[in-house]
């Protein structure tokens, strides 16, 4: 009996092991055989949807007719119905249309997806909406899915692609290896479980299997549902440092701006108006920013993503902007696989610049090599990237610097002919409509193109909406007598000495960035010194913000605003906010009449010089104060002035006026009210300035469709 024990002992272990093996050889078989038969289901549906042909993998499925998902299973073929951001780390924006394969759901009900195209992702169950199952129960019983092409790339030449069978067969061989590797999970083996063995036993272990597709990638610990942290409401970044691109929630913005490095811990966005974008802030530039009721600025919540470090061997691409085309492409190489490989083309194309755009995600769409001039302003797309050439390259190839670099009026309606000597350093002259040569009512305005190319590209593009409200303007000098100059250069140095202190290891780059905004509105006030000053000797000087523009043709605004003046016996107009709910008292910088008087002359000397001190106090100043400081944002120093107890200095001198009528804020409309004379178009309302003033329901740039102003 002892011996009969001991032989059954010994067979044990080999029973066992070829028990396994049976075992995984079934499932195995079963994982191949569903996949053969899902691969038969798919070319079956892909045949009938798109009338018998073989369906491209890199088609968008039309998903009019796909109901929202409430569920998902492994194995459910999948649409996605509207854009949205997968819930991995990082995460990854999925356009609308994109298709996938649902490789398993876990224990929580989340799936993670292989989308065509891009990667195996996580989505969590909140997010199943966003998606539709195609022939699945999730799709609605009058659904007949159709396909449509893929969004098609920029056209500079046609792009050839890879046969569309291929790239379909591709796809279905992944998600077949998935469901394979999956079974091998099931089923314990691995190359790991011969060493647990019996020694005789592990020699007739079976070869180990191929490696399974990566696995997705991390999926973040679920801490209940999102709520957005509000950091200011009503109110824009100070300093912006990207668009993100068009987001449907605060949640999406809040994830894009984890990956970005430039991003600060703080972003913009507009939930009435997400198609105005999801836009992050610079670092310290969340705070005292434009007022502006639809958007809101955000404390990001997210860890922000490592940057991803460049490779030992220094060849990987040199990413110059993320999420933008070049703004002028010079030659299309075709398809190549890597920004790499792109990157080695461009150096050695004499037509080339020192740029290249290229798509991970459609490398099919081709290389492309930017002009010397063409790298910056290009379109937004989340497709593309611009990159730079790592190469070494000669003199002649080097980027140059754009049109507007050069001549940063390029693109405004100048007046030909010599320049008048009165002008100050490179403004330039839109219109003198005075009857006389001296005297009379100049208009300033200051066009400077910013980090955000809201105001014009580099190439001398000028966005509708502002030659809309310069047209405007332009027209309101002419039919009423008086001046219109424009200043397109900032005067420089534009970083002040504290600035660069509080900058401390910044480059100069980045501390010119972060102060920009306030630097920009600053050279208001010296442009208002400047020319009261003016040898031309001007009656009065208005400052108007290059985003207002007179809305009133049928009579002279600036004529009944210098009579309310003289009314009051004031030197200074003002107007206030009184259009937003706690707008009214505070002073809205945009707009400025200053009659020319000693008050005026000293007051904006005065300011600007205590901006150039900065937290220093300015000791005496012209107008009779001592020691005050006006270090933040031109408008916080007027406000400043007007309330802060210094009334024979500054407010007996000045008046505010309603800024309802005289300074009317775009986003609460205003055009067709007979009471207001000026529109303001501030923040996010800039865009519509053009569809206001040229396709309203007057033209008020007195050249029609086809003019400066309103042609497309």
């Amino acid at each position: 009996m002892a011996s009969s024990s001991s032989q059954q002992s010994r067979l044990r272990p080999g029973a066992w092991l070829c028990a396994r093996r049976l075992l995984f050889i079934v499932l195995l078989l079963g994982a191949v055989c569903a996949g053969i038969f899902s691969d038969f289901l798919l070319t079956v549906r892909l045949k009938t949807t798109s009338g018998g042909q073989e369906a491209p993998s890199e088609t968008k499925v039309v998903i009019d007719n796909l109901a929202p998902a409430r569920s998902l299973k492994t194995g459910d073929e999948v649409a996605v119905r509207e854009d949205f951001v997968t819930d991995s780390t990082p995460p990854v924006k999925v356009q609308a249309g994109s298709r996938g394969l649902v490789l398993r759901v876990d224990e929580e009900g989340d799936a993670e997806i292989n989308f065509v195209g891009l990667s195996r992702e996580w989505v969590y169950s909140s997010k199943f909406p966003n998606l539709g199952v195609i022939g699945g129960s999730a799709e609605s019983a009058t659904s007949n899915t159709a396909v449509a092409p893929a969004p098609t790339a920029p056209a500079v030449s046609q792009v050839e692609r890879e046969p569309e069978k291929d790239k379909a067969q591709a796809f279905r061989a992944a998600a077949k290896a998935a469901i394979a590797a999956q079974a091998k999970k099931a089923a314990g083996v691995s190359t790991g479980d011969a060493k647990d063995l019996p020694s005789d036993a592990s020699q007739s272990a079976p070869a180990p299997m191929p490696k399974a597709p990566a696995p997705a990638p991390k999926k973040p610990k679920k801490v209940g549902p999102y709520k957005p942290l509000l950091h200011a409401a009503g109110q824009e970044c100070q300093v912006q440092a990207l668009e993100l691109g068009n987001l449907p929630k605060v949640e999406d913005c809040d994830k894009m701006v984890a990956e970005e490095s430039a991003c600060g811990g703080y972003f913009m966005f507009s939930q009435e108006h997400p198609d105005w974008k999801c836009r992050c802030c610079d670092v310290g530039g969340e705070s005292n920013g434009p007022k502006a009721p639809v958007w809101s600025v955000y404390k990001a919540q997210l860890e922000k993503s490592l940057p991803e470090a460049e490779s030992s061997n220094g060849d990987k691409a040199k990413l110059h902007s993320k999420g933008h085309e070049c703004d002028d492409q010079a030659f299309n190489f075709g398809k190549v696989n890597s920004p790499e490989e792109c990157d080695a083309l461009t150096a050695e194309k004499s037509v080339c610049g020192a740029h290249f755009m290229f798509s991970k995600l459609h490398p099919d769409w081709g290389c492309r090599c930017c002009s010397r001039t063409g790298a910056d302003d290009g379109p937004d797309s989340s497709n593309w990237n611009v990159y730079a050439v790592r190469a070494p390259l000669p003199e002649n190839r080097k980027a140059l610097p754009p049109a507007a670099v050069l001549n940063p009026s390029i693109g405004l309606p100048l007046v030909e002919g010599p320049r008048p000597k009165w002008l100050v350093k490179e403004d330039g002259l839109i219109m003198d409509g005075r009857p006389t040569q001296h005297g009379g009512i100049l208009i300033l305005q200051a066009v400077l193109m910013d980090a955000s190319k809201g105001w014009g590209k580099k190439q001398g593009f000028r966005p509708r909406w502002l030659r809309a409200i310069l047209a405007a303007n332009r027209e309101h000098a002419r039919k009423f007598g008086h001046a219109l100059i424009v200043r397109s250069r900032p005067t420089e140095p534009q970083v002040t000495a504290w600035q660069k202190r509080q900058c401390n290891k910044k480059s100069p780059e980045v501390c010119r960035k972060d102060n920009e905004r306030e630097n920009y509105n600053w050279e208001k006030h010296l442009m208002l010194a400047e020319y009261l000053l003016s040898p031309q000797n001007f009656t009065h000087v208005m400052m108007l913000d290059a985003d207002a523009a007179f809305i009133r043709q049928d009579h002279d605004t600036l004529a009944m605003i210098i009579e309310l003046m003289e009314k009051n016996k004031k030197d200074l107009f003002l107007t206030d906010e009184d259009w937003l709910k706690y707008g009214e008292g505070r002073i809205n910088g945009g707009l400025i009449v200053a009659k020319n008087t000693a008050f005026t002359r000293g007051l904006f000397q005065d300011t600007f010089d205590a901006h150039i001190l900065g937290p220093t106090p300015l000791k005496s100043w012209r107008i009779g104060l001592e020691h005050v400081v006006c270090s933040s944002n031109e408008q916080i120093c007027l406000n400043d002035l007007w309330k802060g107890g210094r009334g024979a200095h500054f407010a007996e001198f000045t008046m505010m006026a309603g800024g309802k009528k005289w300074n009317h804020g775009a986003e609460v409309g205003g055009f067709d009210d007979p009471g207001v004379e000026i529109l303001h178009f501030m923040g996010g309302s800039k865009g519509t300035a053009d569809k206001v003033l040229c396709d309203g329901s007057r033209d008020v740039t007195g050249e029609g469709p086809k003019g400066y102003g309103c042609k497309q």
